[in-house]
């Protein structure tokens, strides 16, 4: 199939994203948020909590940095059906999933019900949030293009980060600032990731790498002290929280400033084949996750004993996930070229 050329360093961003998702279940599913953090290597694990909930972050960021040119038309709604089509496929696997391994009962208005409330996965949040982000990026295009300077475009990212990332900040003791619009961090990011696909600065990796451990470092120090070593606190350190923000934003640049030019053709190809399967892998990392640690938890009572296992359960059902979505990927595209065709002759393209 004749495409145009991927950017490796965003499907190695893309990639990265997908499976620093899978470490977040890992928290989830490991028992972290119950320990008392009193040892180097609790500090370790919530050091690779806080730099791994960049995986949210880097999706939108990197949807502000590929999609800010996008304008309001026809052709522009039919990129849905790639997602509605992929969520189906995903959705009905998972629906068995629960039925022959979980034991739920389905019944048909319960299927249709879960397909149409885009509610029929345990990871489904998030396709929520990005079906109601694509509806909304033609009309944040034109905000963001209709300021006609970069600093204006400073000032709308930094409106929105007043708004959804900075109370996170300011009430860090004290609520001196009002929480109303933070679920607004979506567009945080997404204009973002615009502000730097238009004005990258300098690639300079070693600054940013060093950048970001140092940042990393203080803030885990800090929180240290500050949740008196109780890592239930790092549940509230979350995506508009302002150090995943930066966090982020330094990872992002640092990935985006590596020089890829002479990577191996077979890294690059196993890069962006990942990378096209994201999206199914992210929603079929449910199976995964929900045979693995149903397996794996039982065996080590205690949660301190399962850490050293995320290097080894997550790349396993992170490889889990993506070969299932390599099946739907498989099935989706003989489905996807009549009902595209299809739609685009309806549409006049």
């Amino acid at each position: 199939m004749t495409e145009k050329k991927r950017n490796l360093n965003l499907d190695l961003i893309r990639c990265l994203a997908l499976a620093a998702v899978l470490v977040m279940h890992y928290y989830d599913n490991s028992g972290f948020y119950t320990v008392t953090m009193d040892s180097a290597g609790d500090f370790v694990m919530a050091a690779l909590r806080l730099l791994f909930t960049v995986c949210v972050p880097f999706f939108l960021m990197l949807s502000g940095y590929l999609c800010h040119r996008k304008t309001l038309s026809r052709r522009y709604y039919l990129g849905l059906l790639r997602i509605l089509e992929l969520y189906f496929l995903c959705a009905l696997a998972c629906m068995a999933f629960e039925h022959f391994y979980l034991g739920r009962q389905y019944g048909l208005r319960g299927v249709v019900s879960s397909l149409l409330n885009l509610n029929a996965c345990g990871y489904d949040w998030y396709v929520l949030l990005y079906f109601g982000l694509f509806l909304m990026i033609p009309f944040l295009n034109l905000m963001y293009h209709g300021c006609t300077s970069r600093n204006q475009k400073l000032v709308l990212i930094g409106t929105f980060f007043a708004l959804s990332i900075l109370p996170s900040l300011l009430n860090t003791y004290f609520q001196l600032y009002s929480l109303w619009w933070n679920k607004l961090y979506p567009i945080c990011y997404y204009f973002t990731g615009a502000f730097l696909s238009e004005y990258m600065p300098a690639k300079r990796p070693r600054r940013y790498g060093l950048a970001l451990l140092a940042a990393l470092l203080l803030f885990c120090v800090f929180n240290q002290f500050h949740f008196q070593a109780q890592a239930a606190e790092y549940v509230g350190v979350h995506y508009n929280h302002y150090q995943v923000y930066v966090i982020a934003l330094l990872g992002f640049l640092f990935l985006n400033s590596l020089d890829l030019s002479g990577c191996p053709a077979l890294p690059e190809r196993l890069i962006h084949t990942a990378a096209e399967l994201s999206f199914s892998a992210y929603l079929l990392s449910w199976i995964s996750d929900g045979i693995i640690y149903r397996v794996f938890v039982p065996f080590y009572p205690q949660p301190e004993d399962r850490f050293l296992w995320i290097l080894g359960l997550v790349p396993l059902s992170l490889v889990c996930a993506l070969l299932m979505a390599q099946v739907v990927h498989w099935i989706y595209k003989p489905i996807d070229r009549p009902i595209r065709g299809w739609l685009s002759r309806r549409l006049g393209e």
